[in-house]
């Protein structure tokens, strides 16, 4: 499956990643789900604060929450991470060492 590299649900993804809280969430949820009281705390960040980044990850569709009572429990979405993985791994073919690769543009452009 090609993802397009100017896929809108790529952007909104690439976006909600660029964060290093974000990031830092998504790790903690990759090992369990959590609640958003225990994400603040453990990221030093408050009620608001991680609502805020809790809502981007949410509309990314990079997580699910349900909420029981008053406590909104939160896990990671493998779908949306997986369309992430796609869209990296499609470049996989053309990896290598960078200075070798350049190295033979360089060679071919003297030919």
């Amino acid at each position: 499956m090609e993802i397009p590299y100017d896929s809108p649900e790529l952007d909104v993804i690439l976006e909600a990643l660029a964060n290093r809280k974000r990031r830092g969430i998504i790790h903690d949820l990759s090992l369990s789900p959590a609640t958003v009281k225990s994400l603040a705390g453990k990221h030093g960040l408050s009620l608001p604060a991680i609502h805020k980044h809790i809502n981007l990850l949410d509309s990314s569709q990079l997580i699910v929450r349900k909420k029981s009572g008053r406590t909104n429990f939160i896990a990671l979405n493998p779908r949306t991470l997986r369309l992430a993985q796609a869209w990296i791994n499609q470049y996989k073919a053309g990896w290598g060492s960078p200075a070798a690769t350049l190295e033979n543009y360089i060679s071919s452009m003297r030919e």
